[in-house]
């Protein structure tokens, strides 16, 4: 007499695999946690805004592949127009400084380590064209879909549930662990 809901049919599979279940339909639905589109509404970018990426993690745990966005940030300073892009990393944790420490001293990219509440977040939704957000896992990803809403074009990691918010057609996937395919989405 159990009618199990998850964000995505990938947590699904997951429960079904470390249970040993076979969830039905009558058993199971998928709804996706629901974005505020009135908050993250849908604002036309600029092409000037292409340059303009914008990530805004949690630095609690690896999870959040903050490290990922590090490195493809790393790799890009070696290309002759770098200096071209602008970067916005916020996000606080534990892995915070550690993380972005190879990232200090380049002009070009703003490190804040804070939590941002949602009406700021929408409003720096409005000045940004890309939302760089690799994941090493994810049953949805509302920070990611928040940004989609306002606008932004992701860039993230194909594993786990994304594959089921972001294709080709309206974002950048990069394999799993793929730093450099994150680079080159940017």
């Amino acid at each position: 007499n159990l009618h199990l809901i998850t964000v995505s049919r990938t947590l699904a599979i997951e429960i079904e695999e470390d249970y040993g279940v076979t969830l039905t339909a009558a058993q199971h639905s998928v709804i996706h946690n629901v974005i505020d589109t009135e908050l993250f509404r849908y604002e036309p970018k600029s092409v000037f805004q292409r340059t303009k990426i914008l990530s805004i993690r949690p630095f609690a745990s690896r999870t959040y592949a903050n490290d990922l966005a590090v490195a493809a940030i790393l790799e890009l300073s070696n290309r002759p127009w770098f200096g071209d892009l602008d970067f916005h990393l916020i996000g606080d944790g534990a892995l915070f400084e550690e993380t972005v420490a190879p990232l200090r001293g380049l002009p070009n990219v703003v490190l804040e380590r804070r939590f941002v509440r949602q009406d700021e977040i929408a409003a720096l939704h409005r000045t940004y064209g890309v939302f760089l957000c690799p994941t090493r896992m994810d049953s949805q990803g509302v920070s990611r879909d928040e940004a989609m809403a306002s606008g932004l074009v992701p860039i993230t990691s194909r594993v786990s549930g994304v594959p089921e918010f972001v294709d080709d057609t309206c974002g950048f996937l990069a394999a799993p662990e793929d730093a450099l395919g994150l680079a080159a989405a940017i």
